[in-house]
């Protein structure tokens, strides 16, 4: 039985062994709850802060042991990799490491081949007690959908309707019925308090995706994880029937017929709409006078002649005011492009590269060694101590050694960032990678433009940009493949 060691322990051993090897320690990336399977340790919002951005800092990355740094092997070989550009090491608590020979990166790769593995088969167990488990009428694993909670019932664990849940979704089920957009709802359960799947604020995916939910039917259901669709599935027995996991369904077989054939009629009567949609230019960067972001919107009429006329505005969708900046979005965007361009275009590209001090740290040592070799030898009784042409030789060739000692840079024996120029002003490299370079720049430095109108109904623009644009609009380089 596998006994698991909670973080807090493993952070303590860690100090513990650092103590004992003489080692400072000068930060902790904790990744609480990130699987080392899914995620590279330079895609971790701690970790990966400190693999791109403050690289000389440290020298050695220790952690607790292997599979909690990295459980694939494509991910070991990169960070070998990334190790031998920047002159790091790895230290595993529990396993020999070394990465100082071919062998030892041999021997790396093989326990990180073990994890693997391991991680292959926890999966494949998972999946296995899933497939019996999902066949069955009580709810053994799993969270159960929004409306149920899970109880006793007969003395099987079933599920039964969350009072407030199940409330909320009925209420979700008439008001769709009705016709009420799915944006609308959300707000009216925002409003009236009511939790959502993790707490935060409602919206028309979440509303669509609770109602399209063949779980509210009370049978077991599949998939509705990945992003792109969020679609579950009824699972079935062996006679392909549905399986019942509960005796209080929230809506009935027909309810749930009814209101997915009103949420395909409305989504019909839209599409034509979503084909012409296009993304928002600068979204991120356009804010309205309240703070949020200003989109792009697209509206539609039919004429007399039966021709269907596409209008476009940009609007604020939380203070719901359709058109309040101008009807011309195109006009907008020229008018901050012109804004930035004014602002920032004579700003010179700064990339950022990481530099060694290796070969100037030898040449240092080599440099302060030959002087102590010729400073020896010229004192009295030393092998230069010579009169004529040996002693003047041994010091003009101290001179040259000192001169040379001189001229070493003492941050450039250290492993630091290098700021470089690219020959190049940010006007020169927006009009070669054109809005989508612009709009990435901005985002990265933080720059708004924010919009609204006056009194008098006058269109007004403000770009705001930070005090350090400069240091944000560097460009870091990506070290990993």
């Amino acid at each position: 039985m596998a006994i698991a060691t909670s973080p807090a322990r493993q952070e303590l051993d860690l100090r513990r062994h650092a103590i004992r090897e003489g080692v400072r320690v000068v930060g902790v990336a904790r990744d609480l709850g990130v699987s080392a399977t899914k995620k590279a340790p330079w895609e971790r919002k701690e970790l990966g802060d400190w693999l791109n951005n403050r690289i000389p800092e440290f020298d050695i990355i220790l952690f607790w042991k292997l599979d909690r740094f990295i459980r694939r092997i494509s991910d070991l070989h990169e960070v070998i990799k990334w190790c031998e550009k920047f002159g790091k090491n790895l230290i595993s608590l529990n396993d020999t490491l070394d990465l100082s020979s071919p062998m030892a990166q041999a021997m790396v790769t093989f326990v990180a081949a073990v994890a693997e593995i391991e991680a292959a088969n926890t999966k494949t167990r998972v999946s296995s007690h899933w497939e019996y488990t999902k066949q069955q009428d009580q709810w053994r694993i799993g969270k159960p959908s929004y409306g149920y909670k899970t109880g006793r019932v007969g003395g099987k664990l079933r599920l039964v309707q969350d009072p407030k849940q199940a409330r909320a979704v009925r209420y979700m089920y008439h008001a769709a019925m009705r016709g009420v957009p799915a944006n609308r709802i959300a707000k009216v359960l925002d409003r009236a308090k009511v939790a959502t799947y993790s707490n935060g604020k409602w919206n028309n995916q979440q509303i669509l995706r609770t109602l399209r939910n063949p779980a509210v039917k009370g049978i077991r259901t599949e998939g509705g994880t990945k992003a792109a669709t969020y679609k579950s599935t009824p699972v079935l027995d062996k006679k392909g029937q549905e399986i019942r996991v509960t005796d209080q369904p929230i809506l009935t077989d027909e309810e749930f017929e009814n209101v997915q054939a009103a949420l395909s009629l409305r989504s019909k009567n839209k599409r034509h709409h979503e084909k012409n949609r296009r993304p928002t230019r600068f979204l991120g960067v356009m804010k309205h006078q309240c703070g949020r972001n200003v989109n792009e919107s697209n509206s539609y009429r039919t004429l007399s002649t039966g021709e269907v006329k596409e209008y476009r505005y940009l609007r604020c969708p939380e203070c719901r005011r359709p058109g309040f900046v101008t009807p011309d979005p195109e006009h907008v965007y020229s008018a901050l492009s012109q804004a930035v361009f004014q602002a920032l275009g004579d700003f010179e590209v700064i990339r950022r590269e990481y530099a060694r001090g290796d070969e100037n740290r030898r040449e240092r040592k080599r440099l302060e060694e030959s002087i102590a070799y010729y400073m020896s030898g010229l004192e009295p009784g030393g092998r230069f101590d010579k009169s004529g042409f040996i002693r003047e030789k041994a010091e003009g060739t101290l001179d040259a050694l000192m001169n040379d000692l001189m001229k070493i840079d003492p941050d450039s024996t250290k492993d630091r960032w290098v700021y470089e120029s690219t020959g190049m002003t940010y006007s020169q490299h927006w009009k070669t990678g054109g809005v989508e370079a612009m709009e990435k720049d901005l985002l990265s430095a933080g720059i708004t433009f924010e919009l609204g109108k006056q009194d008098d109904g006058e269109l007004l623009g403000k770009l705001t940009i930070p005090h350090d644009v400069k240091k944000r609009l560097i460009k870091m380089g990506n070290n990993w493949s």
